[in-house]
């Protein structure tokens, strides 16, 4: 059966007339300076957020390198923009003619007033050539006295954004005070672990070796902790001392080693609660509190 197509034809005089149309438009934009302005602003706004979707796909990868090299092509893009738009009044064109006769000023002039953004600049290169951290990376840095811990969220021309794990908050540090400060660095190394201490008590009457033995258990077959230890020695022992003779009781310590750090607050705490459970089933092992055996 055939299929009746139908087709509409658009008349050559609607041609022409949206032709003419689209014509006194660009010459009315072209022609005047303010529209050629605005549609200079608009054409910059836009390539903007294309730089920023052409990145998007490497926000997962957590690359410095590429989260600053967005942040200098979106620089320098917005510079040539505005620099366009600003030639476009006779006033800015004649000052900066002016400038260009004397180079000594235009030194001067660019020292004074970007002194501070051109310091930022020159230590973001330096951090994304030594990369001290990377994105996503948890760092304790010390500006000035203060401390500062949290994950890298992004690097940019002027400064570095930090997540603050005290307050989830976002700190915005100048990438000049960031290459001077004191870094702590949890991921540097991809082969590197973390640890911490496990401290606990048990009473005077506790039987310390098997204190001691529950503790080691507890610890050496986390999953967590296996998985950080080397294979041959994911099922030795792990080493608890006794670190103090308190008043109340026996101090023990171990160390809980994961890759982590984020692991070893989830390992630790399995590791105490496990403890607690374990203790309980003991009749000749307690955990020491502040008590007074009164004897008559």
């Amino acid at each position: 059966m055939p299929y009746l197509v139908l087709t509409a034809e658009v008349p050559e005089e609607a041609k022409k007339l949206t032709k003419e149309t689209l014509k006194k438009i660009l010459t009315l934009v072209f022609d005047n300076k303010l529209y050629y302005a605005l549609f200079l602003l608009a054409l910059m706004l836009i390539t903007l957020k294309i730089i920023g979707l052409c990145f998007r796909p490497f926000r997962k990868k957590n690359s410095i390198h590429m989260s600053f090299l967005k942040s200098v092509i979106q620089a320098m893009t917005a510079i040539a923009f505005l620099l366009q738009i600003g030639s476009l009044s006779d006033t800015f064109t004649k000052f900066s003619s002016s400038i260009l006769m004397s180079s000594s000023l235009i030194v001067v002039v660019l020292g004074f007033v970007f002194q501070e953004g051109l310091s930022n600049i020159v230590h973001g290169f330096i951090l994304i050539i030594f990369k001290p951290f990377d994105l996503g990376d948890r760092v304790k840095i010390t500006i000035d006295g203060q401390q500062i811990s949290g994950y890298v969220k992004n690097i940019n021309l002027r400064n570095t954004i930090i997540q603050n794990v005290a307050n989830n908050s976002f700190v915005i540090i100048p990438n000049a005070k960031m290459d001077l400060g004191v870094i702590d660095n949890s991921y540097f190394d991809a082969e590197s672990v973390n640890s911490n201490f496990l401290d606990i008590s048990v009473t005077y009457e506790s039987d310390l070796e098997k204190a001691c033995a529950i503790m080691s258990e507890c610890i050496t077959r986390h999953p967590l902790v296996r998985e950080a230890r080397k294979p041959e020695d994911r099922d030795k022992p792990v080493d608890i001392v006794v670190c103090n003779l308190a008043d109340s009781g026996i101090a023990l310590r171990a160390s809980v080693v994961t890759k982590t750090i984020e692991e070893n607050f989830g390992a630790c705490s399995d590791i105490r609660r496990e403890l607690v459970y374990r203790f309980s089933q003991e009749e000749d092992v307690d955990f020491a509190y502040p008590h007074m055996v009164v004897r008559s």
